[in-house]
């Protein structure tokens, strides 16, 4: 379920950014893969040579009418005619992690999304390992989009890929930051950078409260320890999920792990939230009924949640309320950090290794050009988009086809006319200042802790993430339930945590 609440939070993040340029139609990117650049053109001279090789790739997300013929017919006979590839696209429901597990030990043939950090399935030997050689050969116009700042170290466990990260946006300081309503700052007289603090924050949801007092404060609190360690402990520190047990220091040298749920920092956490709840700013169906949540945001009636840099580009909002924008505040002076350089990847089952190479070859084809890029995520021109004059995207349909968030990358990245340069350079650039964390490429191997993970995950869910949103008393409960973590398996855990980060950090740093 974690994994799903950060997968839908980037996509609902980034789905409205305005990614456009000259568009395609499924003829006109199947003539230009033919035309591009010399080492594509190769490429598309080679596999124009080879043998028609059947793929099933498999994404996440809802299917429509639309969604679905494309994928059936003009993609796929785009992809035919240029690559020799009969590709099939499955759409499975967000948080179908078992059933691709099993599919994937079952020995089936397919290429799926997938976060290296966030899942183990590469630890158990399902999925194909990417010769590194491959990559400069394949994936010419993929590496050129994705810049020279971001490679594939975060792709790698053991020193091996297995994972090719699609993308190039701004990644540091995701959930570091709040996204706050704009608007509703320049109707309180606030400019962004004058809430840098946790008393200016709160200042303003108390305003909010009285002039909008329909209005829901604040939502999303998954990441909120992301936003709040300079309130919550000295230094930065880092968690590699959102109910992850552990946490490192940033500021320290080392590979040490901490236990996260017995530190001062989660008390002082709590100590926020529970005033929050107390004055109304955390309501308590974010427990019972978190979509309601989603809902009002997307409703422009909610103040602020945890953001990440793809909110200064969205015009989510404007489609409920037109005056209403995002913008993005900090709290406290800790580093900005960043963890990984891609939203998410494609990774291919073992089953398929013998189809590595023709797998990078879509992949690279998806990035080829502006036509091509245009054709996957807004799909045929004149039918399911239009480009406007000033280059903006103008959308004839609904539907989505490959996600705009999973796809973004900014040498293809054009912006809504009502955002400024400043907005617009200050996206473009938000990684400048960037440190990289400890834990960048770091995946954690649950399987010899299996079985305590459910236990603790089972008690995270039913006292931990109330405690930690300020609906169960701290002080009355928190020795009980570090009892219980403990009888779970706590220190077991976390000394795997350790044994394995410590290997990690020993040859990332030898």
């Amino acid at each position: 379920m974690r994994k799903r609440v950060l997968a839908c939070f980037l996509g609902l993040v980034m789905t409205a950014a305005a990614l456009a340029g000259c568009g395609a139609s499924g003829k006109g990117a199947a003539e230009s893969a033919a035309n591009g650049a010399e080492a594509s053109g190769e490429q598309a001279a080679e596999t124009s040579d080879q043998e028609v090789a059947e793929l099933r790739l498999i994404m996440y997300g809802d299917t429509s009418s639309r969604r679905d013929e494309f994928f059936k017919n003009e993609f796929h006979d785009a992809v035919l005619e240029d690559l020799n590839i009969d590709l099939t696209v499955e759409f499975l429901p967000w948080g179908s992690d078992t059933s691709v597990s099993t599919m994937l030990a079952s020995g089936e043939r397919f290429a799926v999304w997938y976060i290296l950090s966030n899942y183990d399935w590469h630890t158990k030997g399902y999925l194909a390992e990417i010769d590194e050689s491959l990559l400069e050969e394949r994936l010419p116009d993929l590496i050129r989009t994705r810049g020279e700042n971001n490679g594939f170290e975060c792709a790698k466990y053991n020193g091996k890929v297995y994972v090719v990260p699609f993308g190039n946006k701004p990644y540091s300081g995701s959930m570091q930051y709040f996204d706050v309503r704009g608007d509703i700052l320049d109707e309180l007289g606030y400019a962004p950078e004058d809430v840098n603090t946790l008393e200016k924050l709160e200042e303003v949801m108390a305003k909010t409260k009285e002039t909008h007092p329909e209005m829901r404060t604040v939502m999303n609190l998954d990441f909120l320890p992301y936003a709040l360690w300079s309130y919550c402990g000295e230094g930065t520190r880092s968690v590699n999920e959102a109910n992850d047990f552990v946490y490192v220091n940033e500021e320290e040298e080392g590979d040490q792990v901490y236990s996260y749920f017995e530190s001062e920092g989660f008390k002082n956490l709590c100590g926020i939230t529970s005033r929050w709840a107390e004055l109304g700013y955390i309501n308590k169906d974010l427990l019972t009924n978190p979509s309601q949540s989603d809902a009002d945001w997307n409703a422009a009636n909610c103040l602020a949640r945890n953001g990440m840099p793809g909110s200064l580009i969205s015009t989510s909002l404007k489609t409920s309320n037109p005056n209403a924008y995002e913008t993005m505040v900090s709290i406290g002076d800790q580093a900005k950090l960043k963890n990984k350089d891609y939203d998410w990847g494609i990774a291919v089952s073992a089953a398929d290794q013998e189809n590595v190479a023709r797998w990078l070859d879509l992949f690279n084809w998806m990035y080829k050009d502006q036509e091509h890029f245009n054709f996957c995520v807004y799909g045929v021109e004149g039918t399911d988009y239009e480009v406007n004059e000033d280059g903006s995207i103008t959308k004839l349909v609904s539907d989505s086809f490959i996600d705009s968030w999973f796809l973004e990358a900014i040498p293809y990245n054009t912006y809504d006319p009502s955002f400024s340069q400043e907005t617009i350079e200050k996206y473009e650039h938000w990684d400048d200042d960037a440190v990289f964390s400890k834990l960048t490429g770091f995946s954690f191997d649950t399987t010899p802790v299996t079985t305590e993970l459910a236990m603790l995950t089972s008690i995270y869910d039913e006292k931990l993430k109330p405690m930690a949103w300020g609906l169960l008393d701290y002080e009355e409960n928190i020795d009980s339930v570090i009892a219980d973590l403990k009888a779970a398996g706590l220190d077991t855990y976390i000394a795997e945590y350790q044994k394995q980060f410590s290997e990690f950090y020993a040859q990332k740093n030898q």
